[in-house]
């Protein structure tokens, strides 16, 4: 995979982007002191590179039954732990999965919608029968700060 560097207007516009996902373009271009056909085009190609997306966030703290986890994971590879965590990363629940160090190969961010029954289900039938996973822990988060979610595909409806 290649890496871009990006420069300040770029981080500027993601920053802003970040704080505020619908801020309009002409407000954008006022505080960084460019044209708005320079912000369109920035956002164009950031998206076209595949380094930004914008993407609407949910506040899990917020949502009755929603439960975060983080769940780490020991794999048998066989040299095979990219496609292994193409597959984790595509599971339904997943919000992301990365490689990791230390005990576990492969940790994954899992939201479930309907609670706990879900989040059981999704450890003991959908990794455990991938037949790559070993053993598995799962962090079930209880609080936390800042935390907005991409819901991720193939969710049960909220």
């Amino acid at each position: 995979m290649d890496k871009t560097n990006l420069d300040t207007l770029d981080n500027e516009i993601i920053r802003l982007l970040t704080e505020n996902g619908r801020m309009p373009i002409g407000e954008m271009a006022k505080k960084l002191k460019v044209t708005s056909p320079t912000i369109r085009n920035r956002i164009k190609d950031l998206e076209k590179n595949g380094i930004f997306k914008v993407s609407g966030l949910i506040d899990p703290g917020k949502h009755r039954e929603m439960i975060t986890a983080l769940v780490a994971m020991s794999v048998q590879s066989h040299g095979q732990l990219d496609k292994i965590l193409d597959k984790i990363a595509r599971l339904p629940n997943v919000v992301w999965a990365g490689v990791v160090t230390g005990r576990y190969d492969i940790i994954a961010e899992v939201v479930c919608v309907t609670g706990k029954d879900e989040l059981y289900r999704f450890t003991t039938d959908t990794i455990l029968k991938m037949g790559n996973v070993v053993r598995s822990e799962t962090f079930l988060i209880m609080k936390s700060r800042d935390n907005w979610l991409c819901l991720p595909k193939g969710l049960e409806e909220i």
